[in-house]
C-alpha cells in the first residue's frame, strides 16, 4: 500500500487517468485546499477520511487478511 499523494494538475486530469486495472482507488476532493489526494484502497479492510473544522485531516486504514 502507498501513501496519499497530491495529484498536483487537478485541473488537467481525467478521472479515466486515474483508473488502474486490477486496482480499487479512492481519489478525495478537498474543496477547501483546493487540493486532490489519491491513494490505493487495501484489498480487504476500510479507508476512513478523517476531517478536523471541515479541513482534510487524514486517511486512515483498517487493513484485514482473508483467511482461507
Amino acid at each position: 500500500m502507498q501513501h496519499p499523494t497530491q495529484i498536483k494538475a487537478i485541473h488537467d486530469t481525467t478521472v479515466g487517468s486515474r483508473i488502474t486495472e486490477g486496482k480499487v482507488t479512492v481519489i478525495v476532493l478537498d474543496g477547501i485546499n483546493g487540493t486532490a489526494w489519491q491513494t490505493e484502497a487495501p484489498e480487504h479492510g476500510k479507508t476512513v477520511v478523517e476531517t478536523r473544522k471541515g479541513d482534510l485531516a487524514r486517511l486512515d486504514f483498517e487493513i484485514g487478511y482473508k483467511l482461507s
